[in-house]
């Protein structure tokens, strides 16, 4: 089963939850349970089958999951290997486990949405009822409450406004955070004992090997090296740049392949460097900016894209406040529906 078939029904259950949620809140303020008694009145035969149905669907689906599924199916186009990523551990597999294992997470979801549908079924139906014995009024109806409102729950246009702030700070930092971790890991230059010219900036930097894994819990299976199976060396001036092991043992996943740092060396000054392996790599080696530089010319964005998540939590967290005020201590007028004689 494709991805497509379950992406309209997880999307509706979503939106359907969020919408008929809402829906209720707004009609009834701080009596919305009180209309989950109403469930009693249904048709039970009826309310049966979707608590059967939802219950079913909703544990058969994750459980199958989790006990068939060791980690997020995968495909590396560049090594051409099927994989389970299990919280950065790769496990390969065969392309028929791959393809079980994406159908039974297609199942989940779809299950999952299924559970939720007979959930706002339920409650859908219990609304409609609710809703025949009752003259619910309109969100524009609803006057505004007599107090005064409670601190930390300004304007709506304030919240509003706080709210498209913070987003737009986050989504700006967040791109130029991305742009650069993705031209940091598609600048990977690949060694070889002919040797190969670089131009280096000034900043430290680092020869990492590939792996056989990224997990932390587990062997790496990198291959290692020492400074002697590398020479730096600066074409101006023929000066051989000092390399030395790398104490971070940095890990990085170009590609969507794992590597690990094994030396490092410092760039003084800008210009065209020869980078020669004296001896094979088993699984091959390249070299890369030091990730702590990378990390350090982010330092100003990350804190930017930080303040904006702050920002837009906060305008959430005032905007949940003041329709609170606004929906639950409003003057309730609900007529009740005129019973036929």
């Amino acid at each position: 089963m494709p991805d497509w078939i379950f992406a309209p029904f997880f999307t509706f259950a979503i939106v359907a939850a969020i919408v008929t949620v809402a829906t209720i809140a707004i009609s009834h303020g701080s009596r919305s349970l009180q209309g989950l008694r109403l469930v009693r009145r249904l048709p039970l035969g009826l309310v049966a089958l979707l608590v059967v149905l939802g219950a079913a669907f909703f544990v058969t689906g994750p459980a199958e999951l989790f006990r068939s599924v060791p980690g997020q199916p995968g495909y590396n186009p560049s090594t051409h290997q099927y994989y389970f990523d299990n919280h950065g551990g790769i496990i390969p597999t065969d392309r028929a486990h791959y393809l079980a294992a994406v159908a039974t997470q297609t199942r989940a979801f779809l299950s999952f949405a299924i559970g939720a549908t007979c959930v706002v079924i339920l409650l859908g139906l219990t609304e409609l009822r609710r809703r025949r014995m009752a003259v619910v009024p309109r969100l524009g109806e609803i006057p505004l409450p007599s107090t005064r409102p409670p601190w930390g729950s300004p304007p709506a246009w304030i919240g509003v406004g706080l709210g498209l702030l913070g987003l737009v700070v986050l989504g700006a930092s967040f791109t130029r955070i991305v742009q650069r971790v993705d031209t940091y890991f598609g600048s990977v230059s690949a060694l070889s004992t002919s040797g190969r010219t670089e131009q280096l900036s000034a900043g430290h930097w680092v020869v990492f090997t590939w792996c056989e894994t990224r997990a932390t819990d587990a062997p790496y299976g990198c291959s290692s090296m020492v400074p002697a199976d590398i020479v730096v060396r600066r074409l101006a001036s023929g000066t051989v740049i000092p390399t030395a092991i790398d104490p971070s043992v940095d890990h990085i996943s170009p590609r969507d392949l794992p590597a690990a740092g094994q030396l490092t060396f410092s760039v003084p000054d800008a210009g065209l460097y020869r980078l020669r392996l004296t001896g094979p790599v088993p699984k091959g080696a390249f070299v890369a900016q030091s990730p702590g530089t990378i990390a350090r010319s982010l330092a100003l964005t990350i804190v930017v894209a930080v303040l904006g998540l702050v920002t837009a939590a906060l305008a959430v967290l005032l905007l949940l406040r003041r329709t609170r005020w606004r929906l639950m201590f409003a003057p309730r007028v609900v007529a009740p529906a005129i019973e036929p004689l």
